[in-house]
């Protein structure tokens, strides 16, 4: 059953940050609208003078250090707050003006003048451009240098070369940023904001503002959409924290869209140069890899994400050579950091297209080439080179069975008969097969499973829910185990107090991590309550098991078989000496899952025009034990839309001056149902031993299949005309060209 308050997200029912209630002081950022200069003069003059006008900052008074994103990696991912002494991206603050009312915030925006010498833009990552950090000596951001030195490909029969880019996308939520900062009477500041993990915001916070985590509350409340983009504070919310505790008043950020599309951290920009090695027999040999990523302007997550995709870039292949090594570079732009997958779905894609160039120039049909060469399940789990330990699978099976579904037999028919009848409209039938990493196990997380003597049961967790219907999945593990009835259950996620430290909800961990400490929990509590039980019910523990409200009780613990004989939850917390039962876990799961599958997608397209109709979408996941078969569907299919999305419609662009293209919805194109064909999404489950559940992660396997199976459909289309690759997105004009080329 789908609780309300899951629903409520969609449906507008929900609070966001926005619709809390406020009576304080308004913030609004003054931005740089040059990529890259040194900053001559800020004349605040004019605006601190505009009634209503509390005081406008600039990095120079403001007093906060650099913030850094995630800590420990490189010093440059340590940007200021406010801009000091350059700028360095399009969008990027220096200065704060603080109003009484947003409509005076946005009167006093004009009135600032930014003067900027300006530099040059680096736009794309490359060893010749100009110093973006003087101090440091070099724009790269990050290396990673291969393992081993011999060339994987050497004495291969066939060796195909293929350069596959990643483009920039956006996490493109639905709600935009927002924080609201609140000091109190003791020097502790309360905090409301969009996030995907209260505590690392919380730490992030601290760290910039040097205060102790003991100091600070943070909360989120509905939030629209996460997807990576909220993984780290943004620069943001550390400059309304200070402008709170300076004035000792409440104070609100808002982010607009054009923030958000120009700031939000961006995803994916990576570009990988392939060489594949086969033998006579169109066996795999050999995988050599030299990745170029561009970070943006700082470092953020560079390091994390090369490391991401490194690991991911044999996949579930029959592969026993494989060199990998990639470079981040700074850039004028936007900086770029964790966006659904974060790394994998690159990997995933850049090696499903080459597959495809494979197969076909050694004659072979790109699925039996794929039969041919994936681990078959008897040959699982295995380790890959890259260092993944991938579990129990079946991806031949999962192959074959992704290709029944989608009636390839019958399409591959089709495409026949119009290339015979010379048809402007090609087919094309695309096939990816991938894996991944979810839900790695550390750093531990944290759950508190309570139930008072009024028979109430409280769940305390970190992992906030930004869409995926947390509440739900765990009211069901808890009625599952416990017997209590969903609307006995109260859980809190999202607030620093509701559990003394927690993780972020991302990399499809929700599930498998926090899932499995609650089922822990719960077993707490049935141990727990035997023991109580046991004595009054004059049984062996052995011989109590748990039972729903009945019988005129409520739920709790009953002798096998005698279900009148019974103690209920309420009745053990209050013989208990605390008058209540509790379990607090704060763990680390057995080790990571592998999520894997096959997609298969069916285009048409308009040689004359270059339109391309994607016709229908098929997504096989194995996810493991299945909880909840809609939510899984719903995150199939969303996954699926990024994806594809991220083929045909998204992309992140920025002039030769580091202007963005694309900084609203006009110019980022998202697709609609009217896009997007009806998604037909699949499971299969092979449970996993690496956790209580038995589960893997499924809300980032769509932006792993789908992508790639979108991008081959399209390229087997055009076969007929000689070619072999295009570049993301595959927009009508790129189609056009490359068949008139």
């Amino acid at each position: 059953m789908i609780r309300l308050d899951d629903i409520a997200l969609t449906t507008g029912a929900s609070d966001y940050l926005a619709d809390l209630p406020f009576d304080g002081l308004h913030a609004v950022f003054v931005r740089s609208s040059v990529a890259h200069g040194v900053i001559e003069t800020i004349d605040v003059a004019d605006a601190l003078a505009l009634d209503g006008v509390i005081a406008v900052e600039t990095a120079e008074t403001l007093g906060l250090g650099p913030f850094e994103h995630v800590g420990g990696l490189d010093p440059r991912q340590r940007s200021h707050p406010l801009a000091s002494g350059r700028v360095r991206h399009v969008g990027e603050a220096v200065a704060v003006i603080l109003t009484e009312s947003e409509s005076i915030a946005q009167d006093a925006l004009e009135l600032v003048v930014v003067e900027i010498d300006d530099l040059a833009a680096i736009v794309e990552p490359g060893p010749d451009a100009p110093l973006l950090y003087g101090d440091s000596g070099t724009n790269q951001a990050h290396r990673l240098d291969a393992e081993g030195e011999d060339d994987p490909v050497a004495g291969a029969d066939l060796v195909v070369e293929l350069t596959v880019a990643n483009q920039r996308v956006a996490s493109a939520t639905m709600e935009n940023d927002g924080i609201i900062a609140t000091p109190d009477a003791s020097g502790g500041l309360d905090v409301w904001c969009t996030s995907q993990g209260v505590h690392a915001i919380r730490s992030g916070l601290c760290r910039s503002l040097g205060r102790s985590p003991d100091t600070m509350r943070v909360r989120s409340p509905a939030v629209g959409g996460g997807f990576g983009g909220r993984a780290t504070a943004p620069v943001e919310f550390a400059v309304v924290c200070q402008l709170a505790i300076r004035t000792g008043k409440p104070v609100r950020w808002l982010q607009t869209r054009w923030e958000n599309l120009t700031g939000m951290p961006q995803g994916r920009g990576i570009q990988a140069a392939m060489r594949l090695g086969l033998d006579a027999d169109g066996r795999l040999l050999g995988f050599d890899v030299e990745a170029l990523a561009d970070t943006g302007s700082t470092t953020h997550m560079a390091g994390l994400l090369m490391v991401s995709a490194r690991r991911q870039a044999a996949g579930l292949y029959r592969l026993p050579h494989v060199r990998w090594q990639g470079r981040a570079m700074l850039t004028t732009t936007t900086p770029v950091g964790a966006y659904r997958g974060a790394g994998q779905p690159e990997a995933n894609h850049a090696r499903e297209r080459i597959i495809d160039v494979a197969a076909r120039r050694a004659g072979i049909d790109p699925i039996d080439f794929r039969r041919r060469n994936l681990l078959r399940a008897d040959e699982l789990p295995a380790t890959q080179p890259g260092g993944v330990t991938y579990d129990d699978a079946d991806p031949v099976g999962a192959l074959d069975q992704a290709v029944d579904l989608a009636d390839v037999a019958r399409w591959r028919s089709e495409q026949a008969d119009r290339r015979r009848q010379g048809s402007t409209r090609e087919l094309g039938i695309g096939v990816a097969c991938y894996a991944q990493t979810s839900g790695r196990g550390t750093p531990a997380d944290s759950a508190v499973l309570r139930i008072d003597a009024d028979g109430r049961v409280f769940l305390g967790c970190a992992s906030p829910s930004h869409g995926q219907s947390h509440a739900t999945t765990w009211r069901a593990l808890i009625e599952e185990r416990l017997g209590v009835a969903p609307e006995m259950i109260q859980i809190i996620d999202a607030d620093t107090e509701a559990v003394a430290d927690g993780q972020s909800t991302g990399g499809s961990r929700a599930t498998q991590v926090l899932g499995s400490i609650i089922t822990n929990a719960c077993a707490d509590m049935v141990a727990s309550a035997r023991i109580i039980a046991a004595d009054r019910l004059e049984a062996s523990p052995a011989d109590l098991v748990v039972v729903p409200a009945g019988y005129g009780r409520g739920a709790g613990l009953s002798v096998a078989g005698v279900p009148t004989s019974r103690i209920t939850w309420a009745e053990a917390a209050e013989e208990s000496t605390s008058h209540c039962l509790e379990s607090t876990r704060s763990e680390s799961v057995a080790g990571e899952a592998h999520p894997y599958g096959t997609h298969v997608s069916v285009v048409e397209v308009d040689v004359d025009t270059g339109r391309i109709d994607l016709l229908a979408h098929t997504a096989l996941d194995d996810c493991g034990t299945v909880l909840q078969p809609t939510f899984v569907a719903g995150q199939q299919h969303g996954g699926s839309a990024a994806g594809i999305a991220q083929a045909l419609f998204e992309s992140v662009s920025f002039d030769e001056y580091g202007n963005p293209e694309a900084s609203t919805f006009l110019t980022y194109l998202l697709p609609g149902p009217t896009e997007l064909p009806s998604i037909t999404a699949h499971t299969i489950s092979t449970p996993t031993a690496r956790n209580a559940l038995g589960t893997r992660g499924i809300g980032e396997n769509g932006c792993n299949g789908a992508t790639a199976a979108v991008h081959n459909a399209v390229i087997d289309a055009l076969t007929p005309y000689g070619i072999e690759h295009i570049d993301l997105p595959l927009t009508p004009q790129r189609v056009w060209r490359a068949i008139a080329g």
